[in-house]
């Protein structure tokens, strides 16, 4: 019993020192944009990555990802700093969880091209496989979260917008014949703020279809506590 509680010491000691060290932030950097990469199949891009051990924190700033747009187009996607605080030991399933998940200065930018054609990439991992079966991209679970000075552009039509809200969850497969992507957007409660207007506080669930040129939103919901709203939206 002596032991083994000097040696779990021991791996404590260990662990902190190299959740702290330069080579942790640097390994941990790396393989976000390998990630990231791998599972959208666009470039990354990424500026700094830093990881406060001792409130289980991540910070990283100036995201990017960069589709199939051309060199003088912005990118897909940017964030000028993501937040992420962890929770250890959440359940028996489950040793870490995701307690918060902070994004200052997204946008989002779908360009599309006269063909019809968006500058959404192909997952690479599905360009490997070859296979015909739904590929996960996406799986995650967010207890809570915050979007500030938020913006997205489709087909050169632009809209700001932040937020906060609480249980989101995402799901997002690829399918490669015919080429799309399909899954679920759940928020149990949210609070939106768009430039000019009201908050609206509701919760969401969209069931979405992204295509090489059409995003479909079959059954959606967007319910407040006086109403609610089901729609199927082609675009």
């Amino acid at each position: 019993g002596v032991s083994a509680a000097a040696l779990l010491i021991v791996l404590a000691v260990v662990s902190i020192q190299v959740l702290s060290s330069a080579w942790f932030a640097n390994y941990v950097r790396e393989k976000i944009i390998s990630v990231a990469e791998e599972s959208t199949g666009g470039r990354v891009e990424l500026g700094s990555f830093q990881f406060d051990w001792r409130h289980l924190r991540a910070t990283v700033e100036n995201f990017v990802l960069h589709g199939s747009e051309p060199p003088s187009y912005p990118p897909l996607f940017e964030a000028k700093r993501i937040e992420l605080r962890l929770k250890l030991l959440a359940g028996l399933k489950k040793a870490v969880d995701l307690e918060y998940l902070g994004v200052d200065g997204p946008a989002a930018h779908v360009i599309v091209f006269p063909d019809g054609r968006t500058n959404i990439p192909e997952p690479k991992a599905v360009k490997k496989s070859g296979g015909t079966a739904l590929e996960t991209v996406v799986d995650l679970a967010i207890h809570r979260f915050e979007v500030s000075n938020g913006s997205a552009v489709f087909a050169q039509q632009s809209a700001g917008f932040s937020g906060h809200g609480e249980n989101l969850q995402v799901q997002l497969f690829y399918r490669p014949l015919p080429a799309a992507y399909q899954g679920d957007i759940k928020i149990g409660a949210l609070q939106l703020v768009l430039p000019g207007g009201q908050p609206l506080t509701a919760s969401l669930d969209l069931p979405v279809e992204i295509g090489k040129d059409r995003i479909d939103l079959k059954n959606a919901r967007l319910a407040t506590p006086d109403s609610r709203i089901d729609a199927t939206v082609s675009l």
